[in-house]
């Protein structure tokens, strides 16, 4: 950590009070924020049970179970959480003093958010996760201004923070949700804990403007693994599998692994945000955890998977499902910032290539997973490999003249786009049905997830762009009227301005484009929808 670090020293790359608003008047003044000595903390913990409830018993058991439902249906994007040791020192009066307020403020603000739908607690919800929001943002802001205030759970706040910053809510812009993601990266560097296992030979390290390739000495990926086999049905696409935390850890060997998993987690929005910039052509933002070069960090779950007593015999754990996943994640970062106009075309295609050689080395990893601990999360890596399929395609092929991409692979083709079309259409599949049972279970994969919103609207784009490269894929406009539905029932369920002006220009597109096509356009809202949500 470094000690010099103020707040003024994160302005200077970016403003961080730019989120600061008044909170609801009703409300305002009711939380002091970022207590810094034991008494003040104290304080605050009481004022934070009174505001659930008169009865501390009754309010900590309201606040644990908001925090309960918030770990529970946020499917991967928390995972750094050790839900046993976080609630243990949630319910230790004196422990408890030892969790930044930010955190938990944050944590309630999500949670309330996730509830808040307009089939659930509606837009008062709403508004209450913005004032937790608020005053988990003022709290984080002191944090930063105080050194020995800085720690890996401001980090954790600054995370959860920037995950309700990309979800779809009134305030929503993309300003703020850019901002959130710079401040995250910033604490997470300024505490260098993506340099955690620097000093361990088996953590993965990755040169500058390099493929982050993953090379396993002596060792050949099994035709099948011989994970513990998860029954498929009721966790089949709820991510309820986690990486696993062993229970005779050490404090400081938890803080350890809980700190990989912050950086990999990270890593999670920051993929989500450039194929949010990728599907609709936009740059995306510098960030430090965006480079595959700046990591030195086991993945998660790997300290526990390589200890004697949880070895695999005969898989590495760098061939996890959650190994794979964060080096899908990076591959796919690394695909999307090599635009320097400076590199050569020899240099282009080398990396291509190499590039194209990871994907297939991740598929093949992926493919000898039959184990089913956590198909969902395997349905996302898949999605970014074939994205990073294309991206190699475009912004290297593209760029290559004939004579300079000698020996470069043909690297997209229809067939690949097919592929990607049908894969796509088995989620919208699932994701068409979660819209039919809205109040329900398994609408609660688009019930209680805003911060889903902006995926669907790149898949969208994605089908046009396919469409347009090659108009004689008419799955592609198919497809996007699938992803279409869901996507006007995210933005009844979650009213957010933004997100409802870039579904409208995505509707008129995809209008645009069956007229072309000579096909039906896409159905009204008011005919697709269930009966829940027409108006």
């Amino acid at each position: 950590m470094d000690p010099t670090l103020t707040k003024q020293e994160f302005a200077r790359q970016f403003d961080v009070n730019i989120h600061r608003q008044q909170a609801d008047q009703g409300m305002n003044g009711l939380l002091p924020v970022a207590p810094s000595t034991e008494y003040t903390r104290r304080v605050w913990w009481q004022n934070l049970l009174d505001t659930y409830a008169e009865n501390n018993e009754q309010a900590l058991g309201s606040i644990m179970g908001d925090l309960q439902f918030l770990l529970s249906n946020s499917s991967y994007w928390l995972f750094f959480f050790n839900k046993d040791a976080f609630f243990q020192t949630l319910r230790d009066p004196q422990e408890r003093l030892t969790i930044q307020p930010a955190l938990v403020m944050a944590a309630i603000a999500l949670a309330t958010l996730m509830k808040s739908s307009q089939i659930e607690l509606g837009r008062d919800g709403r508004d209450r996760a913005l004032f937790w929001r608020n005053n988990a943002q003022a709290a984080l802001e002191i944090a930063c201004g105080v050194p020995q205030e800085l720690d890996y759970t401001l980090a954790e706040a600054a995370l959860i923070l920037a995950l309700f910053e990309s979800s779809a809510h009134p305030e929503h812009s993309t300003e703020r949700a850019n901002s959130a993601l710079q401040l995250m990266d910033r604490i997470i560097v300024t505490l260098s804990l993506q340099l955690g296992d620097i000093a361990d030979p088996d953590a993965t390290n990755f040169a500058e403007r390099s493929v982050p390739s993953v090379i396993i000495d002596h060792y050949t990926t099994p035709k099948r693994c011989c994970c513990f086999n998860v029954p498929l049905g009721a966790h089949e696409f709820s991510f309820a599998y986690n990486a696993p935390w062993d229970p005779d850890w050490t404090p400081e060997e938890r803080r350890k692994e809980e700190c990989r998993r912050i950086c990999w987690s990270a890593l999670t929005l920051i993929a989500n945000h450039t194929a949010l910039c990728a599907a609709f052509h936009l740059e995306p933002l510098e960030l430090e955890l965006a480079e595959p070069a700046k990591y030195a960090l086991l993945f998660p779950g790997e300290a526990y998977e390589r200890s004697a007593p949880h070895q695999i015999p005969g898989q590495s754990p760098k061939e996890s499902i959650w190994a794979l996943y964060c080096r899908s994640m990076l591959l796919w970062n690394s695909c999307m910032r090599q635009r320097d106009t400076t590199w050569t075309s020899n240099e282009r295609a080398k990396f291509a290539i190499e590039a194209w050689a990871e994907t297939q080395a991740v598929q093949d990893a992926l493919d000898m997973h039959q184990c089913n601990s956590d198909t969902a999360l395997m349905y996302v890596c898949r999605e970014y490999l074939y994205n990073t399929r294309m991206t190699i395609t475009y912004e290297f092929r593209s760029r290559l003249a004939d004579q300079d991409g000698a020996g470069a692979p043909q690297l997209f083709n229809r067939r690949q786009a097919k592929e990607w079309l049908y894969y796509q259409g088995q989620v919208a599949k699932r994701v068409k049905n979660s819209v039919m049972h809205l109040g329900e279970t398994p609408g609660h994969l688009l019930s209680r997830r805003p911060f889903q919103v902006s995926w669907f609207s790149s898949q969208v784009a994605i089908c046009l762009a396919l469409w347009t490269y090659d108009r004689g894929l008419m799955d592609a406009l198919d497809l996007a009227k699938t992803f279409l539905i869901p996507l006007d029932a995210l933005c009844i369920l979650w009213p957010c301005e933004g997100q409802r002006a870039r579904r409208d220009e995505l509707r008129q597109q995809l209008e645009a484009a069956c007229a072309a096509a000579g096909i039906q356009p896409p159905l009204h809202a008011e005919v697709s929808l269930p009966p829940i949500l027409r108006v």
